[in-house]
């Protein structure tokens, strides 16, 4: 018979230490909890002001723990052997020894530093314990000694200067999440090799947005194809979503809408307006992404709606040409229309007829640039309507003598009509002047002078001087009858500053 085990009981200091011990277990798994919960905090939250709360957090805490430890050594043994030394490798399955990325805990931020260059110098923890690291806000174009990093789980590098990603992101074999939004990014073959041959293998997210040469559907779609696991985020102009604009050309919008005069600004422009002018709180760059083309152009009509039916219209007088140079240069645009019974060159723009001249010294930097077949294209053209461009030039020598010698383009055409747009790749303000039997006082070039006023500069056997890179585009007229026009611009030399829409005196109607 097997003797009965007697239990004595605990005295009142044993009772008392068991109870300790719970009480720190309890303690030690709420400290872990609200650990993981800043940890969840960290990688998940997109509000930086929560991230950084949590980062806060999270370092008064280690600083606590390292004071208990070094103060009444309440860490005990057996939780501290589990982790692995500083340094210490671990084999993965293919036989290739890594970091164990447990003890990747560390955060750096070096966020709107204004940094042109990065070096590890920069950050004081030993590189394979960054586990993220922050360098969105600056000027950087690389990173050197990326690769370092091998237990990085997640890259910002948005808002930098970046024209390709780091070839050293494929040597991060726990890389999950890379933020490269709003930076120079190009669709390069570099750029997709690196992305999908083969993917990184632990990428989980990957921010592009608002890069401007990564704009198409068909690369969202490819990317989306080669890398079916990640979260892809891009920003799609390309075809234009539904509602992002009005007809597909400057040509088939109506230019008496105050939406057609819109539609030549960017979506960033239009942001712009909605702040200087109509008082909208302006987007945070560490906030959320901002609404979308469709959402601003719809708030800012609504704007426009507040304030009245229309924008102010006002008038402004071009040089008088005189006759004898308008006579010369009627003959020689009657006789190109001849000439050219179907010429159009920018179907873009609503006209019966349109052709551009370039001059000899434009002809020949596109030889360069283009190649000699569209060069000497170019100066062919200019020599079967050399009669034209001199006529054109002694007209202009009338008005401004230096811009008759400076001008590189002479853009020619016939019935002309609307088509709200600006000239991208002017230098600064052209002259334009019309001829016709259309009415004067009609078929001028309107130019927007302010967001409230829109400016109608009479062209009719005038020279007027204007900005195309303002919106602009041509007044109603009677288009029964013919008008020409003659625009002298410049493409080539110093760029001039934009100052103002329209060059001479304004008269309200």
């Amino acid at each position: 018979m097997e003797t009965p085990i007697l239990h004595t009981p605990l005295t009142s200091s044993e009772r008392e230490a068991r109870k300790n011990l719970k009480r720190k277990a309890k303690a030690l798994k709420r400290e872990q909890r609200e650990r993981q919960k800043l940890e969840n905090r960290m990688r998940l939250d997109k509000r930086p002001e929560v991230r950084m709360a949590a980062k806060i957090a999270k370092n008064c805490k280690h600083k606590t723990e390292i004071n208990m430890v070094n103060t009444s050594g309440a860490v005990s043994s057996s939780s501290s052997t589990t982790e692995l030394n500083e340094g210490e490798q671990i084999m993965s399955q293919d036989g290739i020894s890594k970091m164990d990325p447990r003890r990747a805990d560390r955060v750096v931020s070096l966020t709107d530093m204004s940094l042109k260059a990065f070096s590890l110098s920069l950050i004081s923890h030993p590189p394979s314990s960054i586990m993220e690291l922050d360098l969105s806000h600056n000027c950087l174009s690389e990173i050197p000694g990326l690769s370092q990093l091998k237990n990085l789980v997640s890259l910002d590098i948005r808002r930098n200067e970046f024209r390709s990603l780091p070839q050293s992101l494929t040597q991060l074999p726990f890389l999950t999440k890379l933020n490269a939004s709003r930076n120079h990014l190009r669709p390069s073959a570099d750029f997709l090799v690196l992305l999908t041959k083969p993917p990184l293998p632990s990428l989980q997210s990957l921010d592009l947005t608002f890069n401007k040469k990564i704009f198409t559907q068909s690369l969202s779609d490819l990317l989306t194809q080669s890398l079916p696991t990640v979260a892809l985020y891009i920003t799609v102009t390309s075809p234009p979503p539904p509602g992002a604009y009005i007809g597909d050309s400057p040509g088939e919008r109506d230019p008496m809408l105050l939406r057609s005069q819109l539609e030549p600004f960017t979506t960033l422009q239009l942001r712009h307006r909605l702040v200087k002018t109509f008082g909208h709180e302006p987007y945070s760059n560490y906030g959320a992404p901002p609404p979308g083309r469709v959402e601003v152009m719809a708030l800012l009509l609504k704007e426009y709606e507040k304030v009245g039916p229309a924008r102010n219209l006002v008038r402004s007088l071009g040089s008088p040409v005189p006759a004898r140079d308008l006579e010369l240069i009627r003959n020689e645009l009657e006789a190109w229309s001849d000439r050219y019974d179907k010429f159009q060159e920018r179907p873009m723009i609503k006209a019966s007829k349109y052709m551009i001249l370039r001059s000899p010294t434009e002809a020949e930097e596109k030889m360069i640039k283009l190649g000699s077949r569209r060069a000497h294209s170019a100066i062919r053209k200019y020599q079967q309507n050399l009669s034209l461009w001199d006529a054109a030039k002694a007209a202009m020598a009338t008005v401004d003598e230096e811009f008759a010698n400076a001008f590189t383009g002479l853009a020619v055409t016939k019935g002309f009509i609307g088509s709200p747009h600006i000239d991208t790749t002017n230098i600064g303000p052209f002259w334009g002047l019309s001829i016709g039997d259309f009415d004067d006082g009609t078929g001028g070039v309107r130019v927007e002078l302010d967001p409230m006023t829109v400016c109608e500069v009479n062209t009719k056997n005038r020279l007027g001087r204007i900005d195309g890179r303002f919106p602009h585009f041509v007044a109603p007229y009677d288009e029964s009858k013919t008008r020409y026009s003659l625009i002298f611009y410049l493409t080539e030399g110093k760029v001039q500053p934009k100052t103002t829409a329209v060059f001479g005196n304004i008269i309200d109607y």
